[in-house]
């Protein structure tokens, strides 16, 4: 069924190009002669030969499919199969794609060139007051339209930040309560279990899964494999995660050492080290 479609489809465009040809050479002839006048010669050209080219690659993979198709064969991607015919292809298309920018950008240019001389003319013939308006009313309106694009990225910015804030404060509230947990465990007291402690950590890891920031969980992560081997410089690295945990809630970091200083007595000793 679809070969008979094809087959019709090819024959009415046939048909169709026959009883109109006289109208297809004039359509043919305006396009050549309009290509001709913004592109040049040498231009033209080589769109026609990169033209040809496509199609022949198109008539060629189509002619291959049918053959395999009636072999009962099956070859693979065509691109694959011809990697030289591949190449060709994609500069082929590069080739087109570069020529028709040009022409939509030399007419783009010629447009707004045409303008600015309407434009030129236009105001040279008018009343300095009418001048002195006409300026004054696209500057406000411009003004009014740039205060609004911006007032609205702002806002959208804003809720956003406060949306993110209000579901990063749980998981964040969590954590700071958990190492202070573990520092009360330290210092003694063992209410603190290791099971809670699992517990509180497989939570707070499910919650900035979805909801904390990329510095956040890049420190979370290093903070984790880092914990393994007891080093001082781990102690910092807790900071700086409480730290960016701070900035996503909208508070300004602190200095290195003071976070750490509300657990830990003599920190500031290790700062320098």
């Amino acid at each position: 069924m679809k070969k008979l479609f094809k087959v019709l489809g090819i024959l009415m465009l046939c048909i169709f190009g026959i009883t109109h040809r006289e109208k297809v050479c004039v359509v043919t002839v305006k396009c050549y002669n309009n290509l001709k006048d913004n592109m040049g010669m040498p231009f033209i050209n080589v769109f026609l030969i990169c033209i040809a080219i496509l199609c022949l690659i198109v008539a060629f993979w189509y002619i291959e499919k049918l053959v395999d198709q009636k072999k009962d064969y099956i070859r693979g991607d065509f691109f694959e199969v011809h990697p030289r015919i591949n190449i060709i292809f994609a500069l082929d298309v590069i080739t087109i794609i570069v020529i028709v920018a040009s022409i939509i950008l030399k007419n783009v240019v010629k447009g707004i060139i045409e303008s600015l001389e309407w434009l030129t003319s236009a105001v040279s013939n008018m009343d300095v007051v009418v001048i002195v308006a006409l300026i004054t009313g696209t500057v406000s309106i411009v003004s009014v339209i740039i205060s609004s694009i911006v007032s609205k990225i702002i806002d959208y910015k804003k809720n956003r930040q406060e949306y993110l804030a209000q579901k990063r404060e749980k998981p964040y509230g969590e954590f700071v309560a958990m190492v202070y947990k573990l520092q009360k465990n330290v210092e003694g007291d063992n209410l603190y279990t290791e099971e809670m402690m699992l517990k509180d950590l497989s939570s707070f890891s499910k919650q900035i899964t979805l909801w904390g920031s990329s510095k956040v969980v890049n420190l979370w992560v290093e903070f984790r494999e880092k914990g393994k081997v007891q080093e001082q410089g781990n102690l910092f690295i807790l900071e700086e995660l409480m730290n960016e945990m701070r900035k996503d809630l909208g508070m300004k970091k602190v200095e290195k050492g003071n976070l750490l200083a509300f657990f830990v007595n003599d920190i500031k000793k290790y700062i320098n080290k």
